[in-house]
């Protein structure tokens, strides 16, 4: 099975948040994984021309979380 290219800051960040599917067992405890959102601190602290890159995923991901609480999705983050 071919695995498609994902950029490293990509895995990153998805590693830092649990599945949407996780968020209806979580409640109102939702946090990010801390060892993961410390890995991705380190990258960022020692790549800072990738702090754009992250910003712009970031912001990627929260507009589409956004959407989904907009329209009543109970699995939206926001």
């Amino acid at each position: 099975m071919h695995i498609p290219f994902t950029p490293n800051h990509i895995q990153l960040i998805s590693a830092c948040y649990p599945p949407s599917a996780a968020l209806l067992t979580s409640g109102p405890e939702y946090a990010p994984n801390s060892q993961e959102l410390s890995r991705l601190t380190y990258y960022a602290a020692n790549r800072p021309e990738k702090i754009n890159k992250l910003g712009s995923e970031l912001e990627k991901r929260v507009k589409a979380d956004c959407r989904k609480a907009a329209s009543g999705n109970t699995r939206a983050r926001a």
